[in-house]
C-alpha cells in the first residue's frame, strides 16, 4: 500500500542497539528494556519506598486474607478492616511496634515479644520472647519469623513459642519490611544510607522490582505517610482511592507522594549515516506520557561535527513525530528533555531516525522536481500521506496479533471480548479477562454443562469449587446413579418423600410445610444445583453473579462460601469448610458450664473443643446443636 519507491534505512536507539549516550542528567534505565525514564530521588536506581508500599506496607499496616483486609495498629488499639468498614480487635496491646498477618494468624511485635493469635486474633496461640524484636512475618507450617533490631539474621519460632533456630540472610543494612511468599520464600527490605535493597531467599541474594512484582502478590496500598494511608479498593464504579488517618479514621485523598526528580536530559553522540550531505528525513519516538509529563526532542544535523547552539531544531510540543528540518549533513545529534510533576514519568522505549529522506514525490515526473523550494515543499506535504499509508500497512500486519488475548495490552482486552459477547466485572484483574477470553470457544462449546460453570469459577475466583446436582438426592427410584434404585422402593413413593397422616412412617419421611405433594415427583429439586467454595475464595454476592450468567436458564443454582471451620449438626461441606479451628469461647446463656467452659480446666489443663489425638468425651468436650 505505500507509495515510496524503496524502503528507507534507519538507525534505532533503544536498550537492545543502543543509546549512543554523551551527556546524561537524572536519567536512568539505558539497560532496560522498558525504556528510559526520570531518576528517581534519593537512589537514582530505586526503586523507591513509595513503590515498595504494596508489597512492603508500613510497620502498622499488615494485609490480611483478603483484598480488603487489612490490620491497622492505632496507637494501643489494634483494629480490622473488611467491608464492613474498621472494627478493634478484642487483644490487649502495650507498646505495640509492627504487626503481621496470614490466613486467620495475626502477630504484633511489642518491644521485647511477638504476640500470635489464631482465628483473627480470637484465640492466643503463644508468645514469643525476643529481646528488640521488631519485625515478624507468619510462614507456612504454623511458623513465625522474627527480626531484631541490628541484626540482618532471622529467629524462627512456632506458634507457640518454642524457638527452632536462627537464618542467617548475608543482608546489609538495616530491616525495614519483612514478607514470606508462595513456595516458602523469604522477602527482605533493607535500608542502608538511604540505599533500599530487596533479598530474596534460596539462598538469600539480591533481587529486583521486577522479581518482587512477579513472585509475591501486591495489596492495595497506595501511598503511606505522616498523616495517614490510602488504599485502592473497589467501589461502585470500580476501583476508588480511599484514605484514612492513623486512628482508622476517614479523610480527604492526599496527593501522590513525590517518586521522581522533576527533570532530566539525554545527549547522544553524533550518529553517522555514513551517507555524505546526508537528508535525513523523520524522527519517531516510541514513548508513553502520563499525565502531567512531557518529552521534548532536539536534533541538529551536521556534515563534520561542528554546529552552533543557534542550529538545533526542537520538535512540536508533545510531538513524538515530526520530519527533519536541517541542511543535508552526514551525522545527527539528538537530545531528550523528560520532565514531570514528580508522582509520574515519561518512558521513552525506542527512537527511530529515518533517512535518507524517500518520500512518493520520487515518483513524480521530473517536471515537477525542477525548483528546488518547491521540490522541497512536495516532499514534506507528501510526507504527510506516506506516513499516513505507513500507520495502515502497519495496522494490517498486526491485525492478526490483537486477536491473541495472550499478547494484546489490557486495555485491548475488553475490545476482543466484545468479539465474542463477554462481558467483565469491575473487580477482575487483566489475568482474568485474558483467561476467559482464551478460553471462551471451549467454555461456549460446553456452555450449560457442570465442567463449564467449574471452570469459569476456577478461572475467575482460582478454587476448584463443589457442585452438587440436587436431582440425585431425590428420595424417588430411578435407574443408575446412586439413591434408591428400582426394587428397593416405589417408584414415585410420596409417602417416603413428605410425611402424610395415616400414611407415612413416623421418622421415616421429613416434614415439609411448602410445596404440593401431587407434585413432588416433578418439582422436588428437579432442576436445582448448588455450587460451595471455601472460606475466603469468593464474595458470596460476586459468585452468585457468576452462577446466574453461567446457569442454564431452565435451572435454579445455590451457591455458598464456606465458614472457618464445621460443626457437628450443621450443614457443612468436606473440602469447604474443612478448617479444622477450635470451638468460639463460651458464653454464659449459650452453653453449659463444665461442659465446653474454659472455667473448668481438664487433666491436661484448659481445653476448648474436640482435639485430634487427645481423649476427648462426648457431652464433655462437644456440644449439641
Amino acid at each position: 500500500m505505500t507509495c515510496a519507491p524503496q524502503p528507507a534505512t534507519f538507525r534505532l536507539l533503544d536498550a537492545y542497539v543502543g543509546w549512543d549516550e554523551l551527556d546524561v542528567r537524572d536519567i536512568v534505565g539505558f539497560a532496560d528494556p522498558d525504556g528510559i525514564r526520570l531518576a528517581f530521588t534519593g537512589d537514582p536506581d530505586g526503586p523507591s519506598r513509595s513503590q515498595l508500599l504494596p508489597w512492603f506496607p508500613d510497620r502498622r499496616l499488615a494485609p490480611g486474607c483478603q483484598s480488603c483486609a487489612w490490620y491497622l495498629i492505632a496507637g494501643t488499639k489494634l483494629l480490622h478492616r473488611d467491608a464492613c468498614g474498621w472494627t478493634r480487635v478484642p487483644v490487649r496491646l502495650h507498646e505495640p511496634y509492627s504487626v503481621a498477618a496470614r490466613g486467620h494468624r495475626l502477630a504484633v511485635v511489642e518491644s521485647n515479644r511477638v504476640m500470635v493469635w489464631r482465628r483473627q486474633g480470637e484465640q492466643l496461640a503463644g508468645v514469643i520472647h525476643l529481646r528488640d524484636a521488631r519485625w515478624a512475618a507468619l510462614a507456612p507450617g504454623d511458623k513465625v519469623l522474627v527480626a531484631r533490631q541490628g541484626s540482618t539474621d532471622l529467629w524462627r519460632f512456632s506458634s507457640d513459642g518454642r524457638p527452632l533456630g536462627v537464618i542467617p540472610t548475608g543482608a546489609t543494612g538495616e530491616i525495614i519490611g519483612l514478607r514470606t511468599g508462595p513456595g516458602k520464600t523469604i522477602w527482605l527490605l533493607t535500608e542502608d544510607d538511604g540505599r533500599l535493597r530487596i533479598y530474596r531467599s534460596g539462598p538469600f541474594g539480591t533481587s529486583t522490582l521486577d522479581e518482587l512484582t512477579k513472585e509475591l502478590p501486591s495489596s492495595t496500598l497506595v501511598s503511606a505517610d505522616d498523616d495517614g494511608f490510602c488504599l485502592k479498593e473497589n467501589g461502585a464504579d470500580g476501583p476508588v482511592k480511599n484514605c484514612y488517618t492513623w486512628e482508622g479514621e476517614p479523610q480527604d485523598a492526599s496527593p501522590d507522594p513525590v517518586q521522581y526528580v522533576r527533570e532530566g536530559e539525554f545527549v547522544t553522540a553524533m550518529i553517522d549515516s555514513g551517507i555524505s550531505r546526508c537528508r535525513w528525513h523523520r524522527v519517531r519516538l516510541t514513548a508513553d506520557v502520563p499525565s502531567g509529563t512531557a518529552v521534548q526532542a532536539r536534533i541538529v544535523v551536521s556534515e563534520d561535527n561542528q554546529f552552533d547552539e543557534t542550529d538545533w531544531q526542537t520538535a512540536p510540543a508533545g510531538s513524538t513525530d515530526f520530519l527533519v528540518d536541517q541542511p543535508p549533513g552526514r551525522f545527527l545529534m539528538l537530545s531528550l528533555r523528560l520532565t514531570g510533576d514528580g508522582t509520574a514519568t515519561p518512558v521513552v522505549r525506542r527512537v527511530r531516525l529515518d533517512f535518507p529522506r524517500v518520500t512518493s514525490a520520487d515518483l513524480l515526473p521530473p517536471a515537477f522536481r525542477e525548483d528546488p523550494a518547491a521540490d522541497d515543499f512536495t516532499e514534506r506535504f507528501l510526507s504527510l500521506f506516506d506516513a499516513s499509508l505507513a500507520e495502515i500497512d502497519r495496522v494490517v500486519e498486526r491485525y492478526p496479533a490483537l486477536l491473541d488475548p495472550a499478547g494484546v495490552p489490557d486495555r485491548v482486552v475488553p475490545w476482543l471480548a466484545g468479539l465474542l459477547g463477554l462481558s467483565f466485572e469491575s473487580g477482575w484483574d487483566a489475568e482474568i479477562r485474558r483467561k476467559l477470553v482464551a478460553e471462551a470457544p471451549e467454555l461456549y462449546r460446553r456452555r450449560g454443562t457442570p465442567w463449564a460453570l467449574q471452570r469459569a469459577i476456577e478461572i475467575v475466583f482460582g478454587r476448584t469449587p463443589v457442585i452438587n446436582e440436587l436431582a440425585t438426592d431425590r428420595r424417588w427410584a430411578h435407574t443408575g446413579g446412586s439413591g434408591p434404585g428400582l426394587g428397593s422402593v416405589r417408584l414415585f413413593g410420596r409417602s417416603s418423600t413428605r410425611l402424610r397422616i395415616g400414611r407415612s412412617v413416623l421418622g421415616g419421611a421429613p416434614l415439609k410445610a411448602f410445596g404440593d405433594p401431587e407434585k413432588d415427583p416433578l418439582s422436588e429439586h428437579a432442576h436445582r444445583f448448588s455450587v460451595s467454595l471455601p472460606a475466603g475464595s469468593a464474595a458470596e454476592k460476586a459468585l452468585r453473579r457468576l452462577v446466574d450468567r453461567q446457569a442454564p436458564a431452565h435451572t435454579v443454582g445455590s451457591v455458598r462460601v464456606g465458614q472457618l471451620g464445621f460443626v457437628i449438626g450443621s450443614k457443612s461441606t468436606v473440602g469447604v469448610d474443612t478448617a479444622f479451628v477450635p470451638l468460639p469461647p463460651p458464653v454464659l446463656g449459650r452453653v453449659r458450664l463444665n461442659r465446653d467452659g474454659v472455667l473448668r480446666p481438664g487433666p491436661r489443663g484448659p481445653r476448648r473443643g474436640v482435639s485430634v489425638g487427645v481423649v476427648s468425651a462426648v457431652g464433655v468436650h462437644t456440644e449439641s446443636f
